[in-house]
């Protein structure tokens, strides 16, 4: 591709991404149009709608639909409501115990489902807990928006992000876990620290009415037994599928697919009782993220790019550090799908010159996941939210209110993640 072909696309990128991240309503619809138009600009052989499994990554997609009625079938039963009550129950009323577990739980739902979905669930607890002490719910939703993202970014399946990293770099479920465990780990108890000291130290002296605790019963809450039993078994298998995948030589898509497929016949639905279940905003906003992204390694961008970074090849250190802080800063304001797009061609290339095979990889989803905590706009789960948030409060909250308690937790966070890559690279010599 010419010089005049490879600035086309440059200017054609940058005024898409400008546009879908400024957009408030039409951020979905920017996007897939954005990436289908290249398609019809044919700006490169290789991107042609007949071709289009080349540069849209189905295996993503099909692991987010599949986990999607996964999920949706599980929540039918009550299960996430059960827990949720059961939590209220056993910390009675203690708001600054409660936050901790709440932020536990959240991180450890987010490990399996998507970071919407376990906020979606958990919110109506939040306004219960919230008009109950009579406290604004806004920083204590901020702490458990953090504490979802931390957790989202601990597995492949967790957030969208690890999802296309996962597809791209070929990382086993269980490696990229035990790569990340120790920044996050040290992520996490830096947000519960932030959380009793400074987020939530006004609300140290609350508590929850413990007669309406009381009150609440568990009875009831779970619709279907032995659908939630079916449901939970079901996940476990999918899940066990993720781990053992690059053993077997199949696909996490494939078991998340017949997982869901599984529970569909055996609940009697078919796929379009569930359409309703499936973000198809999410789905249609991946396929126009991929091509665009896919634009820049056809016309040679990203190679140029990568030739560029490769100068630092004699600096490992330095080479990390700049994917990990880059791909953080960027996601804070294009939002951590995005940035993990526009850096995947370009981390696939300079892979193989950095002594330790994944740990950039690593480095950019920290870098995206951890980064995209400093802003609103950062991950979806985070704008979602605090609509339902502003929707539900008495004061509205903007984004300065976000960034105040958001970008200080992400700089720390990242922080953390820098000084174990630089650690890892220490220790080979």
């Amino acid at each position: 591709m010419n010089s005049m072909d490879k600035l086309f696309v440059g200017i054609y990128f940058i005024l898409a991404f400008t546009l879908i991240v400024f957009s408030k309503k039409r951020r979905v619809l920017l996007a897939f149009t954005a990436g289908m138009l290249l398609v019809v600009l044919k700006v490169s052989e290789s991107m042609r709608i007949e071709t289009i499994s080349e540069f849209v990554d189905f295996n993503a997609i099909f692991l987010l639909i599949g986990m999607m009625v996964i999920v949706a079938i599980i929540k039918s039963t009550g299960f996430f409501q059960y827990i949720a009550i059961r939590t209220l129950k056993w910390t009675r009323g203690n708001i600054m115990l409660l936050s901790a577990l709440f932020a536990a739980l959240i991180a450890l739902f987010s490990m399996i489902l998507d970071n919407v979905t376990t906020m979606i669930m958990f919110m109506p607890v939040i306004f219960f807990v919230a008009d109950g002490a009579g406290f604004n719910p806004f920083a204590f939703t901020t702490v458990m928006i953090l504490a979802s993202n931390v957790g989202g970014c601990m597995t492949l399946v967790g957030d969208p992000p690890n999802i296309i990293i996962g597809n791209a770099s070929k990382i086993p479920f269980l490696t990229f876990t035990a790569l990340v465990f120790i920044p996050l780990a040290l992520s996490f108890a830096v947000l519960l620290l932030m959380s009793r000291f400074s987020i939530l130290k006004s609300l140290a002296s609350l508590s929850q009415n413990n007669s309406v605790i009381k009150e609440m019963r568990t009875e009831g809450v779970i619709t279907n037994p032995k659908l939630m039993i079916v449901s939970l078994s079901t996940l476990v298998i999918v899940v066990i599928g993720f781990i053992i995948h690059s053993v077997v030589d199949i696909e996490m898509s494939l078991f998340a697919i017949l997982g869901a497929a599984f529970l569909l016949l055996y609940t009697g639905k078919d796929f379009d009782h569930m359409a309703n279940e499936v973000d198809w905003n999410a789905i249609l906003f991946f396929i126009g993220l991929f091509s665009l992204a896919y634009s820049l390694e056809s016309s040679g961008i990203a190679g140029d790019l990568s030739r560029i970074a490769m100068k630092l090849e004699g600096n490992p250190i330095l080479l990390s550090s700049a994917i990990l802080w880059l791909s953080g800063f960027i996601a804070m304001i294009t939002g951590a799908i995005p940035v993990v797009t526009i850096f995947i061609p370009i981390v696939a290339n300079l892979s193989a010159i950095y002594p330790l095979p994944y740990d950039l990889w690593i480095a950019l989803a920290l870098g995206a996941n951890l980064g995209g905590n400093g802003t609103l706009t950062g991950h979806l789960a985070n704008i979602i939210t605090f609509e339902m948030l502003n929707k539900e409060a008495r004061k509205k909250n903007t984004f300065l209110d976000f960034l105040k308690l958001g970008f200080p937790f992400s700089v720390v966070s990242l922080a953390i993640s820098n000084l174990y890559l630089i650690v890892r690279l220490l220790m080979i010599g």
